[in-house]
């Protein structure tokens, strides 16, 4: 039986909705970790810099635990998940509100050596 050697790592209550994790996580399944920095490197936006350090954290993971060299991995599994919702109150017309919900992400990345 051949058991292949996962590495993960998490980053739990990120700010964000896990919905605009996902835009960028579906096309980042099951390539290269090299590649997948570059492009995560040219993201502008606020969730690029979050999962480039959650790649960059399984890699040195897999390096310091396992003497695995960074450019043999390859990224098997990246999701997010719904974490807790905070939520806030804006007050409205005639004594009324309207519920806002701040939503946060966990991120989770799975490696596997090549």
């Amino acid at each position: 039986m051949n058991k292949k050697l996962i590495i993960s790592a998490t980053s739990k209550y990120n700010k964000i909705s896990p919905s605009k994790f996902e835009k960028i996580l579906k096309n980042l399944r099951h390539i290269k970790y090299i590649d997948a920095l570059n492009i995560l490197k040219k993201i502008p936006q606020k969730y690029g810099t979050i999962l480039w350090k959650v790649l960059n954290s399984a890699a040195n993971n897999a390096k310091n635990n396992f003497n695995i060299e960074k450019n043999q991995l390859i990224i098997n599994e990246f999701y997010s998940n719904l974490g807790p919702i905070r939520k806030k109150f804006r007050p409205r017309a005639k004594g009324r509100t309207f519920c806002i919900q701040k939503k946060m992400a966990h991120i989770t990345i799975k490696l596997i050596k090549n």
